[in-house]
């Protein structure tokens, strides 16, 4: 019998731990758009908070803390 090769497992778009939460704060970003609709302000603090930490995870300024987690879990209760 022919040994058999292990085929790489498939990764998302966000192919790294870090690239996955940056997609789903994105998508938090969106939900709380769509959740406020067109009369959303632009310095609303939820959004505000979310694309801050965008913006910093890519740039590698911060790292994301277990309180930046709980904040980001209680914003999905809210609008996801």
């Amino acid at each position: 019998m022919k040994p058999t090769k292990k085929k790489p497992a498939k990764r998302k778009n966000g192919d790294t731990p870090k690239g996955m939460l940056i997609m789903k704060l994105k998508k938090l970003a969106t939900a709380i758009e769509m959740k406020k609709g067109p009369s959303m302000d632009i310095d609303d603090y939820d959004y505000r908070w979310v694309d801050d930490k965008i913006q910093y995870l890519e740039s590698n300024t911060i790292t994301f803390t277990k309180e930046n987690m709980e904040q980001a879990n209680e914003l999905w209760r809210i609008y996801g």
